[in-house]
C-alpha cells in the first residue's frame, strides 16, 4: 500500500492509498500474460513497470532500517505524482513512465506539486523512464534512466 500525501494546500487531494503487487511474475500469471514482452508492450506494461520500481523503493528504505517516507500525490482534477519520497528535509516528486523519450508532457504532475508545495519540495523533480541515459529537462527535472534508479536511492535514504 502506498499512502497518499496530503496537505491543506488548498486544493482537494485523493486520499485513499494505492495498492501494488511487489511481484511483476505474479500479477502476469494471473493476468495471463502470454509471455514477458507481450506483458510490458500491452495494456499493463506501465503499471508493471511503476509497481516494479515502487518495491525498489521499500526495499531501500528497509535496507537501511527504516520506515518507508514513500506517498503518492493525486488532486481531484486528476494531476498526479506516481511517488513522492520524503528525505533529507524535501518531498522529491518522482514519476515513473515506461516510455523511452521523456518529455515536458510526463512532467506536468511534477510541475504542479512543486507549485503547490513551494519549499517543502525539492528543487529538482525526477521522471524515471526507459532511457539510456540522464537528460536534463525543464524546470530543473530530469530523466533517469530506470536502470540508475535504485544507485540514486541508496544516496537519499541515508
Amino acid at each position: 500500500m502506498l499512502p497518499p500525501f496530503y496537505k491543506n494546500y488548498g486544493k482537494r487531494v485523493i486520499k485513499t492509498p494505492k495498492f501494488y503487487v511487489t511481484d511483476p511474475s505474479l500479477v502476469c500469471f494471473l493476468t495471463r500474460q502470454p509471455s514477458p514482452e507481450a506483458a510490458l508492450r500491452g495494456n499493463m506494461g506501465g503499471a508493471l513497470f511503476e509497481g516494479l520500481l515502487i518495491s525498489e523503493v521499500w526495499k531501500a528504505f528497509f535496507n537501511q532500517g527504516k520506515r518507508p517516507s514513500a506517498f503518492f500525490w493525486r488532486s481531484q482534477d486528476g494531476t498526479e505524482v506516481d511517488l513522492i519520497i520524503q528525505a533529507q528535509g524535501k518531498l522529491i516528486p518522482i514519476e515513473i513512465k515506461l516510455t523511452s523519450t521523456p518529455s515536458v508532457h510526463h512532467l506536468k504532475g511534477i510541475t504542479s506539486f512543486k507549485g503547490l508545495v513551494g519549499r517543502e519540495a525539492a528543487s529538482q523533480g525526477i521522471l524515471v523512464c526507459n532511457t539510456a541515459r540522464k537528460i536534463d529537462l525543464p524546470g530543473n527535472n530530469i530523466a533517469l534512466p530506470w536502470s540508475k534508479f535504485s544507485e540514486w536511492l541508496e544516496k537519499i535514504v541515508v
